[in-house]
């Protein structure tokens, strides 16, 4: 972090005669960028195994189902009926949670874009000729606009440029979370 105006040090010293708010300011949304890639990538850590671990849970509940198909016949029906339903649950909570791994994905694209988004604020602001001409701002929403994948990124990023307070946003967010459920249809694809 940029030191304070206050400070003596001979390095500091240096970075005082470039200090400004705008400096001050960018140094701050790197620092904002710097959190999030590093929980990120702790959290990509994290998901990484818990994928591996269902992946491995489906692929063992197939392999038992394999082998109750292989019971003796007098001894298949009843069992195979138990292990089959017991199977099948597995299976299917363990295909939920993958799907949930997947809203993971998409949330990690959208923390990307967001980081993204900062650095490139940060470099803006630092450069007053440009913070300074509404054209410039304009070119910057256009490059950001075009980072956004998701409707959900759009709307929001659109409602913001509209002039949209941060609390309309969240509340536009909340809602439209509250529809969303997440249930696997039919087979998962592991990715």
């Amino acid at each position: 972090m940029l030191p304070p105006p206050d400070a003596q040090d001979g390095d500091a010293t240096v970075r005082l005669a470039t200090w400004t708010p705008e400096r001050q300011i960018a140094h701050m949304l790197e620092l904002c960028e710097a959190q999030m890639e590093s929980a990120l990538a702790e959290s990509d850590v994290a998901v990484d195994a818990l994928i591996q671990s269902f992946s491995g849970l489906i692929e063992a509940a197939r392999s038992v189902s394999a082998l109750a198909e292989q019971l003796p016949a007098s001894s298949q029906q009843a069992a195979a009926s138990g292990i089959a339903a017991r199977l099948a649950a597995v299976e299917k909570q363990t295909s939920a949670a993958i799907v949930a791994f997947q809203f993971y994905d998409k949330l990690t694209q959208r923390l990307g874009h967001v980081r993204y988004s900062l650095s490139a604020m940060a470099m803006f602001v630092c450069d007053g000729a440009k913070a300074s001409e509404r054209d410039q701002w304009r070119r910057l929403f256009s490059t950001l606009k075009r980072l956004y994948r998701t409707e959900e990124e759009r709307q929001i990023f659109k409602m913001m440029v509209d002039g949209a307070t941060a609390e309309e946003a969240r509340e536009h967010i909340h809602q439209s979370t509250q529809s969303l459920k997440v249930e696997p249809a039919g087979d998962v694809e592991i990715f």
